[in-house]
């Protein structure tokens, strides 16, 4: 889609919209910064867009007028879903941003869908985080690239709502569930990793479920000195920490077993038994590193991953006045649909938290004016956990991109990223797979997620 950031004009917007599709319901916030909803219809012609084949698709000519911290979402009203390719910002700020200037990276590529149940409405979000622990130093080392891999965790986040005028006698049932599965440990310095929700409030909350399993369902094999999990609402908004992320790279998760959900059968959290072939395919051999799902030779293939499952469930609106149970619905679905509300950081052994570009650090980190000055490398002066040459410690990418082997270049692996993130995400914003980036022969890439 092609579209212009200056927005005290009418913005065109071209969008590829799925074949079939005969109108489009667009949700926005106006200057007011009040939620509205309307439908267009759409006028089906098959097309090509860019470099993509997208002949099966359609596409429209939208013109709107908002300011520029507003969003716009594009809903296909015949299945309800919102696509991935027919997400639109008004411009590239942010409502972090406090001048024109670009403070986050856009976030279009993390998936966003929205499905339905009868009077019940499920928003999703869903992606993956990735990390590089050398925050507040210089992430590029001399010749070595940041890796990302020190901590990687994939997540998925639902609000499952209820329509309160067809089925008030349902409201109860409302939620938001966020997931999220620990991928690797690739450094020496994380000790937790954690989402901040800043788009969910805590007052809004009745009560809070969560459970740590191995894979979706094994609780009774999980070691009592190894991972655990905190879930906190006691501030304005919830906090989830899956914490001792150390013990993955252990020795006793090196001699610990569980069962394999998916074969049965008995296998080792971190499995050092050297496998020769894998090595061998894939060129990154690191035998001496005690590093999870990161060494070639070593990675845990087929094996189930420490899964945090967290249900925050909201107070009935049943009884609630008209005002208030619009608020709280709106509360539920921010948490989702805005992901850059959706702050994951983690903590290193000094203390640190390290968040994506422009992301705050959590209430509880009060020392991050004076850690930010204690590196070897000068920031951004105008956005937090940056480089003034653009580069950062965390990133989130869509669901399934791989990430990088030990001490290779994430950089090296997904060549057209640098630009993107150093461009504030104008350019290449298809970096995860252009260029013959995370494909199955890509050996610079651990394909088992």
């Amino acid at each position: 889609m092609d579209s212009t950031t200056k927005i005290d004009a009418p913005t065109s917007v071209k969008l590829v919209v799925p074949t079939g599709c005969t109108s489009l319901i667009i949700k926005y916030k106006n200057s007011n910064d009040e939620i509205k909803t309307t439908e267009i219809p759409v006028d089906p012609k098959a097309t090509v867009y860019g470099q993509h084949d997208v002949s099966s698709l359609t596409n429209l000519n939208l013109t709107f007028k908002s300011k520029s911290d507003a969003y716009i979402d594009i809903y296909d009203s015949n299945n309800n879903i919102l696509a991935q390719n027919v997400f639109v910002k008004a411009s590239t700020t942010t409502s972090r941003a406090n001048d024109d200037t670009a403070i986050t990276i856009p976030e279009d590529a993390v998936a966003k869908y929205v499905t339905s149940d009868g009077p019940q409405t499920f928003y999703h979000s869903s992606g993956v985080a990735m990390f590089d622990d050398s925050w507040p130093n210089n992430p590029v080392v001399g010749s070595v690239d940041a890796d990302f891999n020190d901590v990687v965790v994939d997540y998925d986040i639902e609000a499952k709502t209820v329509d309160a005028k067809t089925a008030p006698s349902q409201t109860w049932r409302e939620q938001v569930k966020v997931v999220m599965h620990v991928r690797t440990m690739g450094g020496d310095y994380p000790r937790n990793v954690g989402l901040y929700l800043e788009g969910l409030s805590s007052k809004y909350i009745d009560n809070t479920t969560s459970k740590l399993t191995i894979g979706n369902d094994n609780t009774d094999e999980i070691p009592a000195n190894s991972l655990n999990a905190t879930v906190s609402t006691d501030g304005d908004h919830p906090k989830i920490q899956i914490n001792n992320l150390g013990w993955l790279n252990s020795s006793e998760a090196q001699t610990t077993y569980y069962t394999n959900s998916k074969t049965g059968a008995k296998q080792l959290f971190n499995n050092r038994t050297y496998n020769e072939s894998q090595a061998k395919k894939y060129g990154h051999d690191n035998n001496t590193s005690l590093f999870y799902n990161v060494n070639s030779g070593y990675i845990n293939q087929g094996g189930d991953l420490f899964t945090l499952t967290v249900i925050f469930r909201y107070k009935d609106r049943a009884s609630m006045a008209e005002s208030e149970s619009a608020s709280q619905l709106a509360d539920m679905i921010e948490a989702v649909t805005n992901t850059e509300k959706q702050n994951f950081y983690i903590i290193t052994n000094s203390g640190y938290e390290i968040h994506l570009k422009g992301y705050n650090p959590t209430p509880g980190y009060t020392t991050y004016a004076t850690d930010v000055t204690k590196g070897n490398v000068a920031m951004s002066s105008t956005a937090t956990y940056c480089t003034n040459e653009g580069l950062v410690w965390g990133i989130k990418t869509p669901v399934l991109t791989g990430h990088v082997w030990e001490e290779v270049s994430f950089y090296g692996a997904y060549v057209n990223y640098k630009s993107f993130v150093q461009s504030n995400g104008v350019q290449n914003k298809n970096w995860y797979v252009e260029d013959g980036a995370n494909v199955p022969d890509d050996t610079m890439i651990v394909h088992n997620w």
